[in-house]
């Protein structure tokens, strides 16, 4: 496995952590995710590298911001999706957008309809309860971002 397959992995999952954690994706890992698709563009050249990974991430980033100025998704989960369509370029949108699909249906059961279950469950057990199950306010959907990204993996 190389350097840059590890980074992608570590970041990915720790994005996910934190924002199950604290609701909060550190703009750090963000930044670092985009270092290293930059990184990895150097080592090994992707086709069309414009057309193919930069246009979809952008045009991914406005319509998310659209969905953060109107509160219906979080800043971190906005820059943490476009990080991710960075990485899986056209090719892979289809089975990325996929993933986040069913992903993102289990995180809907996990954190609304289960909240309460999980959290008294982690409660027995001893572990600590993660702000994104106490509050109910919000799905740590960056989560379900890094769980397809992991899933369909860099897209060159």
């Amino acid at each position: 496995m190389t350097a840059v397959a590890v980074g992608y992995i570590g970041l990915f999952i720790a994005s996910a952590v934190t924002d199950v954690l604290w609701l909060r994706i550190p703009n750090v890992l963000v930044l670092a995710l985009v270092a290293l698709f930059a990184l990895a563009c150097v080592l090994n050249p992707p086709q069309a590298l414009v057309w193919n990974h930069i246009a979809p991430a952008v045009v991914v980033f406005a319509l998310m911001t659209v969905l953060f100025v109107l509160g219906q998704m979080g800043g971190g989960d906005v820059k943490l999706l476009a990080a991710a369509v960075l990485w899986a370029g056209f090719s892979a949108l289809g089975p990325f957008l996929i993933a986040l699909a069913v992903y993102g249906l289990g995180a809907i059961l996990i954190f609304t309809v289960f909240r309460a279950q999980v959290a008294a469950t982690l409660a027995w057990a001893g572990v600590p309860v993660p702000v994104s199950l106490e509050t109910g306010k919000s799905i740590p959907y960056g989560v379900v971002i890094a769980a397809a990204a992991l899933s369909v993996g860099p897209g060159f």
